[in-house]
């Protein structure tokens, strides 16, 4: 993983700073947004002033801070600060009365009261937050950054001590919260700890284990009912006296039975005898019978090492230690899922921070906003820079709406509950986050909680550039973005490019690693292009509980996992997905419902499933007089496997003018069922050759050549 210092540095004036079509090649190796981050800190750290022109010179970040530093006020924080003192000295003075803040708040406050330009400049150590710090239109231009060399770390909630070993074995200790609050996780040591659940959570970490299995209900209930309440099979739970406080964390998506999405459901009540489980349901989840799921939050469900409970009546927090070390271990209550809340802070600057162990909340559907809350929320605030930040353990990285302009660089976010980056908008009044960049970010471990998320997830936001990033281990998207609602959240004129994707889709049945949607069925005029995606997997169960095969589609089976590198989805028209490499993932590209889209200059090798799907599934009788053939041209395609597909087309309602083939390369197992196309226009009927596809007239100069 090691690069070449030098390598990174010639590469970052493309990555931050591309002239227009630049199509220079991707600048993204191992650890390189690492050590970008490492040159943002050195750069916009309080007492850089004398070397920042220097290291951002030719950058986009050439103006992350208006002003040199030295024309600002500097205020200090420090935990061993006291709020008292005037805030003007990084560290107390010789005679112990004045010297650092001991908050961000009293700085901010200072700030304020100073006007102009300020800084504040948080120094090495631990802040345990017990609420959101909250910054608005007073605060503009002000920046937020750590001392140069050291490592200010944000937790999202309280340090837990005063622990007691119980006869059992547990651990309790004393935790009182406000009403508003309650525990969202628990972090030892760094790592984040199970809430007692049933089943047990499995010791590896094999998403295939540690579920029950939703049952069909007898007698059976209708669709709608399914959003509601679920059937247990005979023996599957545990006898559980009192249901307040219980959850299920339940797989299930837009139809039952489907499998693209999970949410954390309140439980209301269960019928051991009619082995129902009502739950606080919304009109949007369904489940059915397979929906994976497992319970949390009883009291009796606590019963293996590294799970916790807490009674919030008591005030006490209960744990089973991993080791014998444990009395001497720090332990942090995650009750915050915003940490930093910029709202109307216009031009505001926030590095080099550290910011971990909060509350899970943020993706799921219940009684949140879809994509809520944030470590770092943005919201209303025009031109907001986000640089060299380490996010890690919270429920969503950074959450940007209704806020134009936005600079995201060079940050590190890792194992957090729902999405790692988020621009757009909020639902309802649908301003837009137009002009974002997203730029050299190492994002992985995604979805750890709610697993229809992305690494990048944007909506409502035209002119938005996602490059160079690093996306690594995803629950279902690396990189998702374009309407959900139709003209209200349009995205036009993006650019994804140069990023790598590693290991998307690891627990859906439906995803991928970079996908576009297009619900307003326009032309986005969007640009998807030379981007590196491998290893994009799917997780999918039958009813009985049987997973499918990893690596495995089988398209004449149904309901079937699908899985794509990438793909269009929802009439997303207009697109051009150009020069990607595409290796060992199950599909390599997909287009579904949109028209006008040109696939060119992809090299794709080492899937299992099918190299092209286009499918009109999602706008089935929709031709708009715009629309012109989507074209699959100049690509080269290896096909390893002896049952793999070249192409699938399935477009009953368009015939073949709906895509066309043109002077691809095929390199390998092609047979006479290397296509597919329904219409059977071949002269074989569904499946042929590639000579049958262009003898049917829709494909032209395309050829096999040898391996």
């Amino acid at each position: 993983m090691r690069r070449r210092l030098g390598l990174i540095l010639s590469i970052l004036p493309v990555m931050l700073f591309p002239q227009s079509g630049n199509s220079a090649p991707a600048g993204i190796e191992g650890d390189a947004p690492e050590r970008l981050q490492i040159l943002i800190r050195d750069a916009t750290c309080a007492e850089a002033s004398a070397t920042l022109s220097a290291k951002l010179n030719g950058t986009f970040l050439r103006d992350a801070l208006s002003s040199s530093t030295a024309a600002r006020t500097i205020f200090y924080v420090s935990p061993d600060g006291k709020d008292s003192w005037g805030g003007l000295l990084p560290i107390a003075n010789q005679q112990g009365n004045d010297g650092p803040f001991a908050s961000i708040e009293r700085a901010r406050d200072a700030a304020r009261e100073k006007g102009g330009p300020n800084l504040i400049a948080l120094g090495k150590g631990d802040y345990y937050l017990t609420q959101p710090i909250v910054f608005d239109a007073r605060d503009t231009g002000l920046i937020l950054t750590a001392r140069c060399n050291e490592v200010p770390v944000l937790h999202g909630g309280p340090r837990v001590g005063n622990w007691a070993r119980q006869s059992d074995g547990r651990w309790t200790a004393p935790l009182t919260l406000p009403p508003e609050q309650g525990v969202g996780d628990l972090f030892v040591n760094r790592i984040r700890q199970n809430r007692a659940r049933f089943p047990n959570a499995p010791a590896d970490g094999d998403p295939r284990k540690g579920w029950l299995f939703a049952a069909k209900c007898e007698p059976a209930i209708d669709m709608w009912e399914g959003n509601t309440r679920f059937c247990f099979r005979a023996g599957d739970l545990p006898n559980v006296e009192d249901a307040s406080g219980l959850v299920v964390n339940i797989v299930g998506g837009f139809q039952p039975g489907s499998q693209w999405g999970n949410d954390t459901l309140p439980v209301v009540s269960i019928d051991g005898a009619g082995r129902t489980v009502l739950t606080k349901g919304t009109s949007y989840f369904f489940t059915a019978e397979g929906s994976r799921y497992f319970l949390t939050g009883a009291k009796n469900l606590l019963d293996a090492p590294g799970e916790w409970w807490h009674d919030p009546a008591a005030g006490q927090l209960h744990y089973i230690p991993i080791d014998q070390s444990f009395p001497d271990s720090v332990v942090v209550a995650g009750v915050l899922p915003t940490f930093l809340k910029l709202d109307g802070a216009n031009g505001m600057v926030v590095s080099g921070i550290e910011i971990r162990d909060g509350a899970p909340d943020g993706s799921g559907k219940f009684y949140t906003d879809t994509r809520g809350f944030g470590a770092i929320r943005v919201e209303h605030a025009d031109g907001v820079k986000i640089l060299g930040n380490n996010i890690e353990n919270v429920g969503v990285g950074m959450h940007v709406t209704e806020s134009k302009h936005a600079l995201i660089a060079g940050n590190v976010i890792a194992d957090v509950a729902g999405n790692g980056i988020y621009v757009g908008t909020n639902y309802g009044t649908f301003g837009k986050s137009d002009g974002a960049r997203i730029l050299s970010n190492h994002i992985h471990d995604i979805g750890q909680v709610y697993i229809e998320t992305a690494g990048i997830w944007f909506q409502a936001a035209d002119d938005v550039r996602i490059a160079d990033n690093l996306i690594e281990n995803t629950a279902q998207f690396g990189i998702a973005g374009g309407s959900l609602w139709g003209s209200n959240d349009a995205v036009y004129n993006a650019v994804i490019e140069h990023n790598v994707v590693r290991n998307a889709n690891q627990q859906t049945a439906d995803g991928g690693a970079i996908k576009m949607m297009g619900e307003q069925a326009d032309s986005l005029n969007s640009t998807i292009r030379f981007n590196v995606v491998t290893g994009t997997g799917h997780l999918m169960n039958r009813p009985d509980g049987t997973f499918w095969p990893p690596g495995y589609e089988n398209i004449s089976e149904w309901p079937t996992p699908i899985s794509w590198a990438i793909y269009t989805d929802g009439k997303a028209s207009g697109l051009r997905i150009e020069g990607n490499s595409l290796s060992g993932n199950i599909s390599a590209i997909g287009i579904n419902g949109g028209w006008s889209n040109l696939v060119t200059g992809n090299v794709i090798t080492g899937g299992s499933g099918t190299a092209f799907r286009v499918d009109d599934g999602t706008g089935r009788g929709w031709h708009p007089p715009w629309a012109g053939p989507n074209r699959i041209e100049n690509n080269v395609v290896t096909i390893n496997n002896s049952n793999g597909l070249a192409a699938y087309v399935y477009a009953p309602d368009h015939g073949p003018q709906y895509v066309q083939f043109a002077r691809n390369r095929y390199i390998g197992n092609l047979n006479s069922q290397s296509f597919r196309v329904d219409p059977g226009i071949m002269r074989s009927g569904e499946f042929g050759s590639l000579q049958d596809l262009q003898k049917a007239g829709a494909d032209t100069g395309s050829v096999i050549v040898p391996e």
